[in-house]
């Protein structure tokens, strides 16, 4: 699996307040089903449905059926992967070579003209 993919489609999960309110509840505790995740958001239980698919989708969220009831459960193990890749992303110390800025960017990017 290519990381930076795997993390864009979780970035892209977590673009909404919906899913971001629903990340929040999932974390404060192990699992929930799906009914009561939609009571304590105001929301119907198939938006919810489909709101929680589209994490699943993206590794944020699990889910298990006992009988009709549906648990769903944040994947913190994952969430904080993405996380530390994120910070990868702006840790000057991780992988990227320090970049020229100023007159020396300017210098530089003459000399890759000539």
């Amino acid at each position: 699996m290519d990381e930076w993919k795997d993390l864009k489609a979780a970035i892209k999960a977590l673009a909404g307040v919906t899913r971001l309110s629903m990340v929040y509840h999932l974390a404060k505790q192990p699992e929930m089903t799906v009914t009561d995740l939609a009571e304590i958001l105001g929301l119907s239980q198939p938006l919810v449905s489909w709101h929680l698919r589209k994490l699943k989708r993206a590794g944020l969220a699990e889910t298990r059926r006992v009988g009709r009831q549906v648990y769903c459960s944040l994947n913190t193990a994952y969430f904080h992967l993405c996380l530390q890749r994120l910070a990868l992303l702006v840790d000057p110390t991780s992988r990227i070579e320090t970049l020229p800025v100023g007159a020396a960017l300017i210098e530089a990017e003459m000399s890759a003209e000539n």
